[in-house]
C-alpha cells in the first residue's frame, strides 16, 4: 500500500535565503547595495545633507506663502513687515542651497576617490585586462560603474527629498482648502510618475548597448594610438564609433520624446488643479493671495518633480552602467 505523499513545508526562512541568493547575483541589486553601503559609510555627511536639504526646501516654500500674504495685504495696506520678511526669505533659500551644494560635492569627491581606487585595484587583481584594448575597455567600465554609484548616492541624498517635502506641504495646503482639491492634486501626479517607470523600461536595452559600446570605443581608441601602424585597429575603431553614434542618436531621440510627453502631462495636471480651484473660488472663499500661493506651490512642485524624475532616469541609467561592469568583472 502506497502511503500518502508527504507535504513539503516551506519555511519563511528558507524563502528568505533563496531570495537572498538570487539577489546576490542580480547586478541591479548589487548596485543598490553598493549605493547603500556608501551612504552608510559616510553617514555623518549623509545625515547632514538630509537635514540641510529639508531646511532648504522649507526655505524655498516660505517666500511663496509670504507672497500670497503680500498680495492680500495690498488691499489693506499692511505690507511693510511682509516685504522685509519676503526679501529675507528670498535671500535665505539660495544661501542654504549653496551650502548644501558644497556639502554634497565634498562627499562626492571623497567617495569618488575611494571607490575609483577600490574598483580599479579589484579589476587589476583579477587580471582581466589582457592586452591594451581590453585594459582600456576595462578601465572605462570601472569609471562608468563608479560614476553611477557615486552619482546615485549624491542624488538619493539631495534630489528626492525636495519633491517629497514639497508634495507633502502643497498637498496639505490644498487639502486644507478642500479635500477634493487636495486629492485630485495627488492623483494628478500619478500619471507622470507612471510614465517615468515606462520610459526607463523602454530605454533599458539601449542604455545597456550605450555603456557597452562606450567601453569598446575607449579600448579601440587606446589600441589605435598604441598600434599606430595597424590598419585593422583603425578600422575597428571607426566601426565601433559608428555603432556608438547610432546608439546615442537613437537614445537621445527616444528619451527626449518621452521627456516632453511627461513634462506636458505634468504641466497640464498642475493647471487642472488651478482651474479646479478657480471653479470653486466662491464656494471656498479664495482670495487673490490664496491663488498666488496655489500657483506658486504647484509651479514649485512641477519643477521639483521634473528634477526628481530626471534624477530617477539618471539613476536607472547608472544601474545599466554597473550592469555592464558586473557582467564582465563580477559584482
Amino acid at each position: 500500500m502506497v502511503g500518502a505523499p508527504r507535504r513539503i513545508r516551506v519555511q519563511p526562512r528558507q524563502i528568505a535565503r533563496r531570495v537572498k541568493r538570487e539577489l546576490q547575483h542580480d547586478p541591479s541589486w548589487q548596485f543598490v547595495q553598493a549605493v547603500g553601503r556608501l551612504i552608510w559609510e559616510y553617514k555623518g555627511y549623509s545625515l547632514a545633507i538630509l537635514v540641510v536639504t529639508i531646511l532648504q526646501e522649507l526655505a524655498a516654500l516660505w517666500p511663496v506663502s509670504l507672497l500670497g500674504q503680500f498680495v492680500d495685504g495690498l488691499q489693506t495696506g499692511g505690507v511693510g513687515s511682509i516685504v522685509w520678511l519676503f526679501m529675507g526669505a528670498s535671500v535665505l533659500y539660495p544661501a542654504i542651497l549653496r551650502g548644501n551644494v558644497v556639502l554634497r560635492h565634498r562627499m562626492f569627491y571623497e567617495t569618488d576617490l575611494e571607490k575609483r581606487v577600490e574598483m580599479t585595484l579589484k579589476v587589476a587583481d583579477k587580471g582581466t585586462g589582457g592586452d591594451v584594448e581590453s585594459a582600456g575597455a576595462a578601465h572605462t567600465r570601472v569609471i562608468n560603474a563608479v560614476s553611477g554609484i557615486i552619482n546615485a548616492a549624491y542624488h538619493v541624498l539631495g534630489s528626492f527629498t525636495p519633491v517629497i517635502i514639497k508634495i507633502t506641504v502643497v498637498s496639505g495646503s490644498l487639502l486644507a482648502y478642500n479635500r477634493l482639491l487636495g486629492l485630485i492634486y495627488l492623483v494628478s501626479l500619478g500619471v507622470p510618475a507612471l510614465m517615468t517607470v515606462l520610459l526607463n523600461n523602454k530605454l533599458r536595452v539601449l542604455r545597456d548597448a550605450q555603456y557597452s559600446v562606450i567601453s569598446e570605443a575607449s579600448g579601440a581608441g587606446v589600441k589605435t594610438i598604441s598600434e599606430k601602424d595597424s590598419l585593422a585597429a583603425r578600422e575597428r575603431f571607426v566601426e565601433v564609433m559608428g555603432e556608438r553614434k547610432g546608439i546615442l542618436v537613437a537614445l537621445v531621440t527616444k528619451s527626449q520624446t518621452f521627456l516632453y510627453a511627461r513634462e506636458a502631462i505634468l504641466v497640464g495636471s498642475q493647471f487642472m488643479v488651478v482651474f479646479l480651484a478657480l471653479s470653486m473660488r466662491h464656494e471656498l472663499g479664495l482670495t487673490p493671495g490664496d491663488f498666488t500661493k496655489i500657483v506658486g506651490y504647484t509651479a514649485q512642485v512641477a519643477a521639483a518633480f521634473i528634477g526628481a524624475a530626471s534624477v530617477f532616469d539618471a539613476i536607472v541609467s547608472y544601474t545599466r552602467a554597473y550592469h555592464v561592469y558586473a557582467q564582465v568583472h563580477g559584482g
